[in-house]
């Protein structure tokens, strides 16, 4: 199974028209297109990817970068201008949240409303009906109008509602930007068995979290444009890096990713390694000592900073951060570079580094290496947690009166 694909995408592009008035689209239709009055939006360009059979692919990007565009290519409700694809299975979707749904119909009149539309039998609908409303929760508003319905409720009607066709492929827009967290962890508990079942899955999230761990990689969308593609953890990351440096000023709007402007301080790489070594390393075992390096450059060579550095476990706990500012240390000069060590007194686990430059009064951020290092520790005992607490168990004689 691993080596088919179930998705197949080469050189996607979407290109809209775009008329300043309804006047201009007439005028053009009467002259044949002789005469021009709309200008061109690509909203998809050079998007190539495959999806073998029974992984998940996530899309990130911030709002405008064509990831609806792109699903809506893949669920055939648009056709691509350039490029083509290939869908191999039967295909779900859920593009938009309550979309199909009529509001004056009940939750239950919806189901079977959609499951007509997709073409299941009225008979098999009854036989899974149960199932379905215990999946969604909604009780006896499954009896009421969905538009009395909040956009949680809608949220889970609609996801149980996907899933009636038993699809080789899912397709999910923002399916988790809404609802409570108990019913979040139902649906990702609930895609992750219909990826046991082989089931493909293209999602689009702005959750990192969900990206992560849902996904078995990712691909990066910018202005219409692939930036990159791979390792979920490797292209959040950057994704994340790129917000981050544009809100402060320091990406280019042709998507440069690390190319702070060099007339302000800034930092370099951020690496991790073993106490009184230089070598980088990135695989510890509990109890060592680990040096986080940390560099930095100011061509003015004017002012005094700080740095911060934050420490996470791989699902985003934070585990401890600490300021060169609480310790009586400071970055001055055109280059400089601090250590931060470390006793890993952690049980088994993966954790990155982030590093922040800071004013000297530590109130502003001047810019940020969000998950620029990434480590292991190993851990063979039997504790349970994240830290090994340097805990003292005294007897009732031993304690102090």
């Amino acid at each position: 199974m691993a080596n088919e694909i179930a998705i197949t995408a080469r050189d996607l592009g979407k290109v809209f028209r775009v008329y300043p008035d309804p006047r201009s689209r007439i005028v053009e239709w009467v002259t044949r297109g002789k005469v021009k009055r709309h200008t061109e939006k690509w909203a998809l360009r050079g998007v190539s990817f495959d999806v073998p059979k029974g992984s998940a692919l996530g899309v990130v990007g911030s709002n405008g970068a064509g990831k609806s565009t792109l699903l809506k290519i893949m669920s055939g409700t648009t056709l691509p201008t350039t490029g083509h694809f290939e869908v191999r299975g039967r295909l779900g979707s859920l593009l938009e949240l309550g979309a199909g749904f009529h509001g004056d119909f009940s939750g239950k009149d919806n189901i079977f409303m959609n499951a007509a539309i997709m073409g299941i039998p009225k008979r098999e609908v009854k036989e899974r009906f149960s199932e379905l409303a215990e999946f969604a929760e909604l009780g006896d508003y499954l009896m009421m109008p969905v538009r009395t319905y909040s956009s949680g409720m809608t949220m889970r009607l609609a996801f149980a509602t996907a899933l009636l066709a038993h699809p080789d492929i899912l397709i999910l827009d923002e399916v988790l930007a809404v609802g409570d967290a108990y019913f979040q962890k139902k649906c990702m508990d609930r895609i992750r068995k219909i990826r046991e079942s082989g089931t493909s899955v293209l999602f689009v999230s702005h959750s990192i979290y969900h990206i992560r761990h849902i996904c078995d990689a990712a691909i990066w969308l910018h202005q219409g444009q692939q930036m990159d593609s791979g390792d979920p953890t490797k292209i959040t990351d950057e994704y994340v890096n790129f917000t981050m440096a544009q809100s402060s000023g320091q990406a280019s709007q042709a998507g440069a990713t690390e190319t702070p402007d060099l007339a302000l301080p800034h930092l370099g790489p951020i690496k991790i390694t073993r106490a009184g070594e230089t070598t980088e390393t990135l695989e510890f075992r509990s109890g060592e000592f680990a040096d986080i390096h940390v560099s930095y450059v100011n061509p003015s060579g004017r002012g005094r900073h700080h740095v911060g550095v934050i420490v996470n476990r791989n699902d985003d706990l934070m585990i401890f951060s600490t300021r060169s500012s609480d310790h009586g240390c400071a970055l001055q000069g055109k280059e400089a570079s601090l250590v931060v060590r470390v006793p890993l007194s952690f049980t088994a686990g993966e954790f990155y580094i982030s590093g922040y430059l800071l004013d000297e009064s530590c109130d502003h951020i001047l810019d940020q290496r969000l998950a620029w290092s990434r480590f292991k520790v190993n851990y063979t005992g039997m504790e349970k947690g994240v830290i090994l607490a340097d805990v003292k168990w005294l007897a009732p004689e031993a304690q102090p009166r």
